[in-house]
């Protein structure tokens, strides 16, 4: 039954979904530096490329494995609230906080993200950056679905505060502080965190449904 499920399990399906990013060092230093002969320092633009498609396929198989086992042993995600209308308020709620998703990716970007990505990129590099991206939300999402989970397990109850964003914003959000390995990013940084509590928010804002959230922080986040 559900209420035996000790909340510190959902907390760690939260860790788990965030310790795939961290493959992303296993991939760049084992299997593209040892077995594809990759200069990891000097990379091509066709070996980017592959990189993206390497961590697309690693990040789909713990997203499968880790949402297999949830569903199995804890039968979460259970979708109890697709049926559940959002109230118009919560529409309003939910399009601020895209806005202000926007806002952060406009500061970083001066423009669209998306017009930003498209850059100097051909379709292949293109379609394959945005594959890794489309992964990356998944894995955001699981972090705050499970993090929200286990903080309201410990509690005993629902809550209207976003703490799957919140530990979105404390994993994730802050890894980016230098997650591009060129020192300390402090907007990079600081302008993630707010996305990630932002992120959380529109997850409770649109009754939890796992669907509708990934789309809206997939817009907030690659649009």
């Amino acid at each position: 039954m559900e209420r035996d499920i000790k909340w510190t399990n959902y907390l760690w399906l939260s860790l788990l979904s965030f310790g795939a990013f961290m493959l992303e060092f296993f991939a760049i230093f084992v299997i593209e530096s040892a077995f594809l002969n990759v200069d990891i320092w000097n990379y091509t633009t066709n070996q980017r490329s592959i990189h993206h498609i390497i961590m697309a396929f690693m990040w789909a198989v713990v997203i499968v494995m880790l949402l297999f086992f949830s569903r199995k042993y804890f039968n979460f995600p259970s979708g109890r609230n697709k049926e559940e209308k959002i109230s118009l308020k919560n529409w309003l709620i939910t399009f601020a906080c895209l806005i202000g998703c926007k806002i952060m990716t406009f500061i970083d970007w001066h423009t669209l993200k998306i017009i930003g990505e498209a850059h100097n990129k051909n379709t292949y590099q293109f379609i394959t950056q945005y594959l890794y991206y489309i992964f990356e939300v998944m894995l955001v999402i699981l972090i705050i679905i499970y993090g929200q989970k286990a903080i309201e397990t410990l509690l005993k109850k629902e809550s209207p505060i976003p703490f799957g964003g919140i530990i979105l914003a404390m994993t994730w959000g802050a890894f980016h502080f230098v997650s591009r390995g060129v020192g300390l990013e402090i907007w990079n940084g600081i302008s993630t965190m707010i996305f990630s509590v932002l992120s959380g928010v529109m997850y409770l804002r649109l009754n939890r449904k796992c669907l509708y959230s990934y789309l809206f922080i997939a817009i907030g986040y690659l649009l």
